[in-house]
């Protein structure tokens, strides 16, 4: 789960929420692009004798990385210029320090999504401060849905021996309860994905699992995947199908189930990667899923810098023939499919055997 720390920042409440100097956020969309929108903007545009300055301080409870996200445009309509219109977007602690200040100057009157990743150090206040670049003739360029997400402690949770812990507060070396024990993280590792990505390559979309969609409860928070990323199902017919406690499959197959579906709109998504010295599955917000399966086809698919710390780490991965053994079957895609049509069949069917006692990792054995 995320919160958001900006107050109005679709400016649909006008300014409310925002001080400074010469705000301008009472028109639509249409006012300055003659498209019909009806949304609600604002413009860095500045009046003859001062400058557009719009800015709001909010609190942040624990130090985190996140995005800040927004829509920029230039007005169709009026003295508008590419390259010279704009405004500075700065990010400043409680001493005034900027730990982010960019330069945001459009080139196009269709609405451009930029992206920034920001890292809060410390809990405490901080301001969102935007300030008009260009002339102070009335003129100037748009700015709409500010937006800065960050995670809740209910959010994505790993399970280790001392309890469930966020992902993306572990590090190598931290211990982890595993389908094989307790083991300590080797390498961790993220990816950022934006939202011009996804918008380019749809397949780069997470998957949302709802809370209870894989039975028994779980996950017991809304969990966010990968498409490729594979949660184990150890239903009964998963048992009778391939003669086995548990199988892998990957999220997208489960999407023919109610309650998981690809995630029709983010502003940007980041994918955790964990990897420990074999193949195991861990548990994401009560629910059994895999750890990194380093095989070739997926240090492909990671950063050059992520395949170099991997390989230094194993150096055996980068013999063309290696080949790691899956914590459980994993079947082919058209078994994949068929088990997921027969749980369709069957929607009382969970998903999961629940072990005794309560979530966890079923037994493999």
């Amino acid at each position: 789960m995320a919160i958001e720390l900006i107050v109005n920042g679709s400016f649909d409440d006008k300014a409310s929420g925002w001080s400074g100097t010469d705000i301008e956020a009472h028109h639509t969309e249409n006012t300055y692009q003659r498209n019909g929108s009806t949304d609600r903007v604002a413009e860095m545009n500045g009046g003859r004798t001062e400058i557009t300055v719009m800015q709001q301080t909010f609190s942040v409870s624990d130090p985190v990385t996140t995005d800040l996200v927004f829509d920029a445009a230039l007005r169709a309509t009026g003295p508008v210029e590419a390259g010279t219109d704009g405004f500075t977007v700065e990010l400043l602690d409680s001493d005034g320090n900027a730990i982010l200040s960019e330069t945001i100057l459009p080139t196009t009157t269709d609405f451009v999504t930029y992206s920034f990743e920001i890292t809060f150090p410390a809990a405490g206040d901080y301001t969102l401060r935007l300030t008009q670049i260009g002339p102070n003739d009335s003129y100037g360029a748009l700015v709409d849905d500010i937006s800065i997400m960050v995670c809740l402690a209910d959010g994505t949770r790993i399970e280790t021996p001392s309890g469930s812990r966020l992902i993306e507060d572990l590090a190598p070396g931290d211990v982890v309860s595993t389908s094989k024990g307790p083991l300590p993280i080797r390498w961790i590792g993220s990816r950022r994905v934006t939202a011009e990505e996804m918008a380019q390559n749809p397949k780069l979309r997470p998957i949302r699992i709802r809370a209870g969609a894989l039975g028994h409860g779980l996950p017991d928070a809304d969990l966010r995947t990968s498409r490729q990323h594979r949660m184990l199902v150890s239903s009964k017919i998963a048992q009778r199908m391939f003669h086995a406690h548990g199988v892998l499959v990957s999220a997208i197959r489960l999407t023919a189930l109610p309650g998981i579906e690809i995630e029709p709109e983010m502003k940007g998504v980041r994918y955790f990667h964990m990897l420990f010295d074999e193949h195991v599955v861990v548990t994401a917000n009560g629910a059994p899923t895999e750890a990194l399966l380093a095989g070739p086809v997926a240090l492909k698919a990671l950063s050059p810098a992520a395949r170099e710390e991997i390989l230094t780490l194993f150096p055996e991965m980068a013999d063309a023939a290696w080949c790691p053994e899956p914590a459980a079957t994993i079947p082919s895609r058209k078994r994949q499919i068929r088990l997921v049509e027969r749980h369709a069949k069957n929607l009382r069917t969970a998903l999961i055997a629940r072990p005794p006692g309560g979530a966890g990792i079923p037994s493999l054995a």
